[in-house]
């Protein structure tokens, strides 16, 4: 492959993040030429001063114009399509331009999951977290699972350390997942129950994980936040 397309918005921690440290490792991005798409609406950001500083080609797209969006990035030769950090659900006929497209999700799937999970780890006092590189399809976080990483979660780290290792294990296992999809592996289907949690604001997380951590102390059990489980076929 000769380019890399990342995906994400320009004033979020998560791409800026990635990139960085992705950017210490470029074993596989040798003779690649790597643009970043983003919206058209978010003209500042870290990630974009990051991105002029190393010399990545920035795709500005309106999402609300999927045939502008493609006839821009179809320019610019795409092949693999790599997420870190979209708001939004990406359109199949955006997908559909590229060879490959995969999603760099905080949680380890087929549990945990939607947006932000970490918080709902953070605020579940979960054993453990992680990450999960998977392919994209129609289905949120339903892809096959390319790669995975975790870490035990100790009750000192706070959301901003969870979500912060959670970036640094995706960019130290992005250069080997790029290799796989490279190399024509096309991911682990994803088995068993999982389970979707909705979207939660930080004094709802704080709240639960105060509850939980009494829930812990009188031997109760854990308290989730609002989710949905099903079983995977």
């Amino acid at each position: 492959m000769h380019t890399i397309h990342f995906i994400g918005i320009s004033n979020g921690l998560k791409p800026r993040y990635i990139l960085e440290e992705f950017f210490q490792c470029k074993t596989n991005i040798r003779n690649k030429e790597i643009y970043f798409i983003t919206n058209e609406v978010d003209t500042e950001g870290e990630t974009l001063v990051f991105c002029k500083k190393n010399n990545i080609k920035i795709l500005m797209v309106d999402m609300n114009n999927t045939a502008a969006a493609i006839n821009k990035v179809m320019k610019t030769h795409p092949e693999i399509l790599i997420s870190i950090g979209w708001s939004q659900k990406i359109p199949e006929d955006f997908l559909a331009i590229f060879q490959f497209a995969i999603n760099c999700h905080g949680g380890l799937l087929p549990d945990y999951r939607g947006n932000n999970v970490y918080m709902h780890n953070y605020a579940n006092l979960s054993e453990y977290y992680g990450t999960t590189i998977h392919y994209m399809n129609n289905r949120f976080d339903d892809g096959n699972i390319i790669l995975q990483a975790r870490a035990k979660l100790f009750l000192d780290e706070t959301p901003l350390i969870l979500h912060r290792r959670i970036c640094e294990m995706t960019a130290q296992i992005l250069p080997e997942a790029i290799r796989l999809v490279e190399l024509g592996y096309m991911g682990e289907k994803q088995t068993g129950v999982a389970r979707y949690f909705y979207k939660i604001d930080r004094i709802e997380m704080e709240s639960l994980r105060q509850k939980n951590i009494e829930n812990i102390r009188n031997g109760r059990k854990i308290q989730f936040g609002r989710y949905k489980e099903w079983n995977l076929q």
